[in-house]
């Protein structure tokens, strides 16, 4: 069945509702007779509503007594009805009158400007005192999402059908949860009750909840972001009365086209600045969304959304899915915002009116009344002094978005830096409700369609795969898998003839390899990692075998020991190395052996752990006897370059006279610190995982070589400082940066395998997409015991240079330009310059990429990078 969960990840909103036994009940419909769908159903006195299906029959539930009801729907005029509730439903037949726009006497200004831009300075202005009005709110929200797949590719009819996904067939989901939300984004979800259709295990409605268009969504500019004039134009189109209130209705209107832009139309209450209702579109390569909110008052000056309607449309390779969430929210507990001055921001409401309507005089309101100048902060006066102005500009727009945003933040100084995660609690009865149950607290009727989709489930769904458990029992002995032994213990495998069982290089020849592990993962947060590999070479007839363990054992500290040992075939570039299954392809295909490799026999213990927050210190010792290798295997199965295998030794090596080959004995000693500041992180299963911060980390690694104890001939010191961070400038784009350097002190007794290797990833292959790799470097070249600095500098914007072509403006990929530089004592800079497309029907990536030794150019190519369980890619 398909999962709404699918459609969860294009953009993060929601919300639901519950019921009583009477209340009104009915139909919205228009003066022609046709049905209003979802329109907002609303007692403000109560903090209650739902919202009408799509066939325009709505159902609320009332305490007894008498009711002012209000009837919502973008384009209409808001109905109020008073009604009396006994102890039954009254139905209600309830006409909605066209809304009615009036346009000011003068729709452009002096300056030739629309007053739409007025009104959205203002909004804007105000729109970070709206995101943080509110500290903490809790509700009821009812949650139904129904799709259908509308049209699907022959080549998977037959599988889907199987899975009960067929063409026309409906699938609904609907919950009744309580959620709790505080700032800056705790939230907590209760599942009351669940039902779906299908095979859906979606419980919690928390990611449509938290969804502000205050701020943007997923990289989606919002028309009230502090940078919507720079991407948007406005236009009045009308105003209208609400009651006391005048309502602006405001059309949006991309500058440019682009996946991270919406159009439509927002509505802004005059005085307060903030939204009334939104009726907006998103529309992306694939999918396209049309978002519909209503906001009602829930307390005194504070409006939160009450009803939300979300259309996806899906498209891809034939596949054709009509999705639509609905979402109504009731029983508001709002807790406002205690660091914020309300009585500051909130005075004076409604004293404006620039829409060439005559606004009733407002009593004031001693509850938030002006406070006297001498009690306002330098802030305040900085922030009062814009919000006089007869007309803002673009700049004081920005500049008051900005003060407000840094007050909220001021406040929140000392918040800790945890970060808390989607909290849901599923009560034990939830799946379990009765149709009965539902009929009486479902506020929104389900459709004929939904009701038949429910109708179609079969009472006893558990013998329909009745060969499944056999199958995916063989298929996990054949392939590898996960299997759990135990709530806190899982066991994985690769199989008895699972892909990484073989692999191919010419030391080895084909190895059959065999691999186990063990996690033990208990409540209290520590736990218990054990692997092994066990591999035969078949090629030069070696056994080889290791193990790890990894014990964590202070999860707020993220502490570990970390002992591993054993006889394994190794990279001599062991912090990069190349893929084996890159090197299987280019060794039998193209007939070029990349991999280099030595055996060691090695025994090593480390550990880390988190002193303190943002610092993070690894020791380590390992003992190694490594031993050079040759080639036992020359076989190939094309060879279309005329190429010849290579002896195993690294390119270059061979040249430097410190790089010592042969077999030795090695004792190293590690120690690396890494600092962040202010860096934020979250509790999962009560393990600390650590999650961004707006700092860079200062990372120092040193490693000693200790020579004469156990046997060992390595004698050396290396130091290495480094720096990365990666940030975001909206509308300019992501950054991303790593510079390090470092230093080899008494190098006498240094080998090959302790040089410092650079992350090299020549054009054949693309293994990984990290921005401290070079591009047009072969493996091991400039591996040194010399001084060294390197340069990484990325810059990653969905809109650089063919993104700015119309018919590529829609589309999801992103533009990377990127600068890599190396410079290694005794021997001329090297650097590369490249441009890359990712995201290229939503899987692929393109470089292009030239590289330079000093002066001289060194090599051009391109790239197409291809996803795998390690990014794989091929180039030329």
């Amino acid at each position: 069945m398909m999962r709404p969960a699918l459609f969860v990840l294009i953009l993060c909103l929601l919300y639901p509702a519950g019921a009583i036994a009477q209340g009104i009940e009915g139909r919205v419909h228009n003066p022609e007779g046709e049905s209003v769908p979802f329109a907002t159903v609303y007692v403000p006195e109560l903090h209650h509503g739902t919202i009408a299906n799509a066939e325009g029959e709505f159902q609320l539930s009332l305490p007894p007594g008498a009711h002012r009801v209000h009837i919502q729907y973008l384009g209409y005029k808001t109905q109020i009805l008073e009604v009396f509730v006994e102890d039954e439903y009254e139905r209600l037949d309830i006409l909605m009158e066209v809304q009615e726009y009036r346009l000011p006497p003068v729709t452009v200004t002096a300056s030739g400007e629309d007053p739409a831009y007025y009104f959205m300075r203002r909004a804007i202005g105000m729109s970070q005192y709206y995101l943080n009005q509110v500290s903490a709110y809790s509700c009821r929200v009812y949650l139904k999402g129904s799709g259908v797949v509308k049209n699907m590719p022959g080549l998977m009819r037959r599988q889907l059908e199987r899975e009960g996904i067929e063409e026309g067939r409906y699938f609904v989901t609907e919950t009744i949860s309580d959620v709790h939300f505080e700032l800056p984004d705790k939230t907590s979800t209760e599942v009351i009750s669940l039902r779906s259709s299908g095979n859906d295990n979606q419980s919690s409605p928390m990611a449509f909840v938290t969804i502000s268009f205050y701020r943007d969504i997923n990289g989606i500019i919002s028309p009230l972001s502090r940078n919507a004039m720079q991407v948007y134009r406005f236009e009045l189109s009308g105003s209208f009365r609400e009651e006391d209130e005048l309502i602006h209705r405001i059309r949006v209107i991309p500058k440019r086209p682009g996946p991270d832009l919406y159009s439509g139309t927002i509505y802004i209450r005059e005085g307060s600045w903030n939204l009334h209702s939104v009726d907006l579109r998103v529309a992306q390569n694939l999918f396209s969304i049309d978002i519909r909110q209503q906001y009602n008052r829930v307390a005194d000056q504070v409006w939160m959304p009450v009803s939300q309607h979300f259309d996806v449309d899906f498209s891809l390779m034939g596949f054709d899915v009509a999705y639509q969430y609905m979402v109504s929210v009731r029983d508001y507990q709002i807790t406002m915002n205690p660091d914020l001055d309300h009585a500051f921001y909130l005075r004076g409401m409604g004293d404006e009116d620039h829409s060439g309507f005559e606004l009733p005089a407002t009593p004031a309101d001693p509850a938030i009344a002006m406070p006297q100048e001498q009690g306002l902060t330098q802030r305040q006066r900085e922030i009062e002094k814009l919000r006089q102005a007869e007309n803002p500009d673009n700049r004081d727009m920005r500049r008051m978005n900005r003060l407000i945003r840094r007050e909220a933040r001021n406040a929140r100084r000392g918040e800790s830096l945890e970060l808390f995660p989607y909290e849901t609690v599923l009560h034990d009865s939830a799946r379990v409700r009765s149709p009965e149950y539902w009929d009486r607290n479902r506020p929104v009727p389900l459709s004929s369609e939904e009701l038949e989709s429910f109708g179609e489930l079969a009472p006893d769904t558990k013998g329909t795969f009745s060969g499944e458990g056999s199958n995916t029992l063989l298929r996990q002995l054949l392939l590898g898998g996960r299997h759990r032994i135990s709530e806190t213990t899982m066991l994985t495998h690769n199989g008895l003839a699972g892909p990484s069982s073989f692999y191919y290089n010419t030391v080895d020849g084909i190895p059959y390899k065999k691999s186990l592990g063990l996690q033990h993962r208990p409540e209290h947060g520590r736990y218990l990692d054990l692997s092994g590999n066990v591999s035969y070479a078949f090629a030069r007839e070696r056994l080889l075998a290791d193990m790890s363990l990894r014990y964590g054992y202070q999860p707020l500290r993220r502490a570990y020991i970390h002992v591993s040992g054993g006889r394994a075939t190794a990279d001599f570039d062991h912090r990069h190395g190349i893929p084996e299954l890159f090197n299987a392809v280019t060794t039998l295909y193209f007939k070029q052996n990349l991999l280099k490799l030595y055996e060691k026999d090695y025994v090593g213990i480390a550990h880390r752990t988190d002193p303190f927050n943002g610092l993070v210190v690894h020791t380590g010792l390992k003992l190694a006897a490594r031993r050079q290798l040759t080639n036992h295997s020359h076989s190939f199965i094309t060879n279309p370059f005329g190429e010849h295998f290579t002896p195993n030794i690294p390119p270059h090596a061979g040249q430097l006279p410190k790089a010592r080959l042969y077999d030795h004995r090695a004792l190293t000693a590690d120690i690396g610190l890494s600092y962040t500041h202010r860096h934020y992180y979250r509790m999962q299963n009560q393990r600390k995982v650590m999650a961004y911060s707006r700092y860079p980390t200062l990372s120092l690694f040193y490693r000693r070589g200790i020579d004469g104890l156990l046997g060992s001939d390595t004698r050396f010191t290396f130091l290495e400082a480094s720096i990365r961070q990666g940030f975001q400038w909206q509308l300019i784009g992501q950054f991303d940066y790593h510079l390090a350097a470092g230093r080899f002190f008494e190098t006498d007794g240094v080998f090959f395998a302790d040089f410092r290797h650079f992350h090299t990833n020549p054009v054949w292959v693309k293994a990984t997409n990290r921005v401290d790799m070079f591009r047009t470097l072969g493996h091991y070249a400039r591996s040194t015991t010399n001084d060294f600095a390197v340069a990484h500098l990325r810059y990653n914007h969905h809109r650089f240079l063919v993104k700015r072509l119309p018919f590529l403006a829609g589309n999801l990929m992103r533009e990377t330009l990127f600068v890599n530089t190396l410079f290694v004592r005794d021997h001329k800079p090297y650097w590369e310059l490249g441009y890359g497309l990712e995201q290229l029907f939503l899987l692929f990536s393109f470089e292009v990429v030239t590289g330079f030794s000093g002066s001289r150019h060194q090599y051009t190519g391109f790239r197409l990078g291809i996803p795998l369980p390690e990014q794989l890619g091929i180039g030329f």
